[in-house]
């Protein structure tokens, strides 16, 4: 070790030696150093004469030797002021807080402990209209008051209410979400969301599903306000899920009445009646309307091509012998669905024969392009002309060309123009 390292090594020069940085030094070096005296000379001194022979002190400047934040240290040490306090921050108000939360940026919405700054930030947040402050407000009350005050406090905000149904249905709090429309008044609203939460959760599982929908039904749609309609809707759908679990199909597990009925009829068409399997049965057990029970049976065999089938289903034969339709569907509804289907001319026309309206089959007639139905109905119009006209839209040589012109040669007819 050499001279140097002896120097700096020793007891007195390391207690004369002294750091400038600012985030260790002690309100007593700071004082310390301002205190420093310029005047006589240590020939121990780093600052001595000897180290500056060339530059007069005086001229140095303090920056040189002291960063401005120590010097600040200095100032604020000389004036007397305690450093080891902190400076007293402002209390948070009810606006601060509120605006915080709508930026999104940190907040202090636990200092608001009373219950008039609490309703406060609850009406501030509604009157602004920010769905996240709302929520975050209506939480923060629902953690801090108990439970009676905290939906007292809601039922008169219905903004706020909505807010927190929406979270407590997003999250899956069925028995929160229950317990707050119950304390509402809400008794019959409580139920439907009981009934989606238990149809949701319980998927393809048709006996805890039965056994849980029952359980509602006598506990919370016999309650008084309780809509009679939904009452019977559900008791109708439980009768769905105990057929669905006697017929024990899994892909019919949890599958609306029209579903389970579809599936009949493509692969049970020919069960007869009182085997639960039978179309037949399963409308009579879930009180499928007849024209429910049309509009399934037509979709699912026109598109399985059994044409046989649809045709018996709305096709007749009367004591004389003439063909009639009988469909509990709207026949502009029937002939728009049999023409998507790609039904028949021929059945297509005589669903079209069926309207009494002239000026009606007339008009469906050309819509759907059934051209005899076209030419008879233009025949009985006695109109030559709209008929010759109607008559140069058609492929020549074709069946229904033929047709009008044999029509308008009947010497018998007695044209109108």
């Amino acid at each position: 070790m050499d001279d140097d390292d002896d120097y700096w090594n020793t007891s007195e020069t390391k207690a004369k030696a002294f750091s400038f940085d600012d985030d260790v030094l002690t309100p007593q070096e700071i004082l310390a150093i301002g205190q420093k005296s310029t005047s006589g000379k240590n020939e121990d001194s780093i600052f001595s004469n000897a180290s500056f022979n060339t530059v007069k002190t005086a001229q140095l400047p303090i920056s040189s030797l002291v960063s401005p934040k120590v010097l600040d240290l200095i100032l604020i040490a000389q004036s007397g002021k305690d450093l080891t306090k902190e400076p007293k921050q402002p209390e948070e108000t009810v606006a601060m807080t509120l605006k915080r939360l709508i930026l999104g940026r940190s907040h202090s919405i636990h200092v608001h402990r009373s219950l008039k700054s609490k309703t406060e930030l609850l009406d501030g947040s509604i009157a602004v209209g920010d769905g996240n402050a709302i929520l975050t407000v209506v939480l923060f009350l629902i953690a801090t008051l108990n439970k009676k005050l905290s939906y007292e406090l809601l039922s008169s905000r219905p903004v706020a209410v909505n807010h927190y149904i929406s979270f407590l249905q997003n999250e899956g709090k069925i028995n929160e979400l229950t317990d707050l429309l119950i304390m509402l008044g809400r008794s019959p609203e409580a139920a439907v969301h009981q009934f989606q939460h238990i149809v949701k959760s319980q998927g393809n599982n048709v006996d805890g599903l039965f056994k849980k929908l029952s359980n509602l039904l006598s506990n919370h749609f016999t309650q008084p306000g309780v809509d009679a309609h939904q009452a019977k809707m559900l008791a109708d759908y439980i009768k769905l899920v105990e057929w669905q679990k006697h017929v024990n199909k899994q892909e019919l597990n949890n599958r609306s009445a029209l579903h389970c009925l579809a599936y009949t009829c493509t692969y049970n068409w020919h069960e007869g009646a009182g085997n639960m399997m039978s179309p037949l049965t399963l409308c009579q057990r879930q009180q499928i309307s007849p024209t429910q029970y049309d509009w399934v049976v037509l979709n699912v065999h026109a598109k399985s091509s059994k044409w046989d089938i649809v045709e018996s289903l709305f096709t007749k034969k009367d004591w004389l012998g003439r063909t009639t339709v009988s469909s509990h569907i709207p026949m502009e509804t029937l002939l728009s669905r049999l023409s998507e289907l790609q039904a028949s001319k021929q059945m297509m026309a005589t669903c079209i024969n069926k309207i009494s309206n002239s000026d009606e089959r007339l008009r469906l007639a050309q819509i759907y392009k059934i051209h005899s139905v076209v030419i008879e109905s233009l025949a009985k119009q006695k109109d030559r002309t709209a008929l010759t006209n109607y008559k140069m839209t058609l492929n020549p040589q074709s069946e229904d060309y033929i047709l009008a012109e044999n029509t308008l040669r009947d010497l018998t007819m007695k044209w109108k123009n």
